[in-house]
């Protein structure tokens, strides 16, 4: 038997690419050593589909720093839920629904300036989106953006693999699972109604193909 069960592992990347770009807060593994990856990070990364890389920026003692050109592990979380039998009239037991990227990649330092400053207006710029007044680097001089740099290291994490692990009822029968999106969304929980809604959803075409 595998281990995650294959219905929870077998997600198109889209979904993947979509639970990172709506939950980019990642958690890093890297090694200090050559035998345990023993230093844990987190840190806000920006994923481009096209290049299937991430770029994000730490504090200039983050350990992360001292790992140019090695393997590491991202895990991204999406949201949780508790599945209680409550939820579709006590035909399952307790469970637990979550779902995660786990992402393998090389870490490569930004060193030019040129390049730092795109990479901070790039990060900047998206995840100031939402708000009235969206803050803007041009608001600081030269000065000051010089003396910000030296204080933090750029990061570009390229993927070599990516793997899901949502963990939505895919193997319980379509009426449990439409039960539980029902009552997940009439908890409040929408975030997690609509994952499983998404992943029914794609489930279902895949089938009529």
């Amino acid at each position: 038997m595998s281990y995650p069960p294959k219905p929870f592992t077998h997600i198109p990347d889209t979904q993947l690419y979509e639970l990172i770009e709506q939950y980019p807060l990642a958690t890093i593994l890297s090694s200090s050593s050559a035998t345990a990856r023993d230093q844990v990070c987190q840190v806000p990364m920006l994923f481009d589909r096209d290049t299937a890389s991430f770029v994000g920026h730490v504090i200039a003692n983050n350990p992360l720093v001292q790992q140019e050109n090695n393997t590491i592990k991202l895990l991204f979380n999406g949201p949780n839920a508790y599945l209680s039998p409550n939820h579709c009239n006590n035909d399952i037991l307790p469970s637990w629904l979550y779902a995660s990227v786990e992402v393998t990649g090389t870490l490569e330092l930004i060193k030019g300036h040129t390049e730092q400053l795109a990479a901070m207006t790039q990060l900047t710029n998206h995840f100031e989106q939402g708000f009235d007044t969206p803050w803007r680097m041009s608001k600081l001089n030269d000065k000051m953006i010089s003396a910000m740099f030296k204080q933090i290291r750029f990061l570009r994490i390229t993927a070599s693999q990516l793997i899901g692990n949502f963990k939505l009822s895919q193997n319980k029968p379509m009426r449990i699972q439409e039960q539980v999106i029902a009552s997940l969304q009439a908890d409040g929980n929408t975030n997690m109604a609509q994952l499983m809604r998404d992943s029914l959803h794609t489930k279902i075409i895949k089938h009529a193909q």
